[in-house]
């Protein structure tokens, strides 16, 4: 029935006026956005053995909301309904989602700015087998950034994050967790569109239950780097630096105790390169810590490096990329041995997409995904193919 209501939608808005611009009431401007999206999923609880495949429907509608209050203050927001249909277990896979956001813009006397935002989700994490349900969870993100001149091409940065996760399942409690950023830092312009920064931040992650406070943990960032047009035709940012954790309370499982410290060098890269005029060549690379749970280990160090290419051909753009991740936790699998859980996870995709309209877009989609571990009974591949009917009105 939600198939039908979007597929009209559609069909609706590409015979009215509003399909070639935003609706308007009075200064709101009023973007609806409807999509339909079906996809064969080969594996769809990523596992080594005994694979499940399924049709999937992901079908969803939204709407953006804007308000200009002068040249110095804006405000948005927007709110999105997803429903995902499965050919395989409808009752354990079928889920529903809602996403919705606020977010508010300033501009402050003496050239400083100020943007607040605050992104929820009422949505869920995949099931793993046919024998337990979706990890239903609701997750806040709020955000406060500040930037500001000091004295000649000098300026500063304040950075402010609260995300938290409520689990809705009484066997999931133990993953409630709060954590919070809070951070600074001090730029110089060496171009007028580029700039060095040197950053700081401080990490407190708090876990609501108590049979899980041994992942509390706080934690030092320390980062430098460069941002903005780093060379002809390229953008991006670029930094690396190290972060410091500390967890408050021992961890002891299976006559293995974790690490409470660690060190980590860290970097991380986005880069946009115009090759041509219709052709894009983008590259991101990241080296950090990741919170996990289920082990001995609390955290594992992701190395991940991911490059794609695309180029418009009239009306179709095509875009093929990749990418190769390390997965490495630190701490031995049994007490008998000193082999620890090492990953590599390889992503290969490639998406056509076709500009109906200036609004309404079609697109066909493939990807392949593969991890391979050291622990055979982690490996999987899985192969996605998918089409997709979007509008944004």
């Amino acid at each position: 029935m939600k198939n039908a209501i979007i597929i009209a939608l559609v069909a609706t808005f590409a015979n009215s006026a509003w399909a070639v611009g935003n609706i308007k009431l009075g200064t709101v401007e009023i973007n609806p956005t409807a999509s339909i999206k079906q996809s064969y999923d080969s594996n769809i609880y990523l596992k080594a053995t005994d694979l499940k495949s399924s049709l999937i429907n992901r079908s969803a509608i939204g709407v953006n909301l804007l308000n200009k209050f002068g040249p110095k203050l804006e405000l948005s927001g927007g709110y999105m309904l997803e429903q995902l249909s499965y050919s395989r277990s409808a009752g354990i896979n079928d889920a529903t989602h809602h996403t919705a956001n606020l977010g508010l813009k300033a501009k402050l006397p003496r050239d400083a700015s100020l943007s607040i935002d605050d992104n929820f989700m009422d949505t869920t994490d995949q099931a793993t087998s046919e024998l337990t349900e979706r990890a239903q969870r609701v997750q806040n993100t709020a955000t406060l950034k500040m930037e500001a001149p000091l004295r000649g091409k000098f300026g500063y940065g304040i950075d402010v994050q609260h995300n938290y996760n409520d689990y809705k399942l009484l066997s999931n409690d133990a993953l409630d967790r709060a954590e919070t950023l809070a951070g600074f830092n001090v730029s110089y312009q060496l171009q007028p569109k580029t700039k060095v920064f040197l950053g700081y931040t401080y990490g407190d992650l708090k876990y609501d239950n108590s049979t899980y406070e041994t992942g509390d943990a706080t934690y030092n960032n320390i980062d430098v780097g460069v941002m903005g047009n780093l060379a002809p035709k390229l953008v991006g940012i670029v930094k690396a630096g190290t972060q410091m954790r500390n967890y408050k309370n021992s961890l002891v499982s299976g006559g293995i105790t974790a690490d409470d410290n660690s060190s980590l060098a860290t970097y991380s890269a986005q880069l946009q390169w115009k090759a041509l005029e219709k052709t894009e060549i983008v590259g991101f690379a990241k080296r950090a810590n990741v919170e996990t749970s289920g082990s001995v280990s609390r955290y594992y160090t992701s190395t991940l490096s991911d490059l794609s290419a695309s180029r418009e051909v009239r009306k179709i753009k095509l875009t093929v990329g990749g990418s190769f991740e390390t997965v490495e936790y630190p701490e031995a699998l049994s007490t008998t041995s000193d082999k620890k859980r090492f990953d590599h996870n390889t992503n290969l995709r490639f998406t056509a997409e076709y500009n109906m309209q200036t609004w309404l877009k079609a697109g066909l989609g493939y990807q392949y995904k593969n991890r391979t571990s050291n622990v055979e009974t982690n490996d999987y591949k899985d192969n996605v193919i998918g089409l997709e009917l979007k509008g944004m009105f």
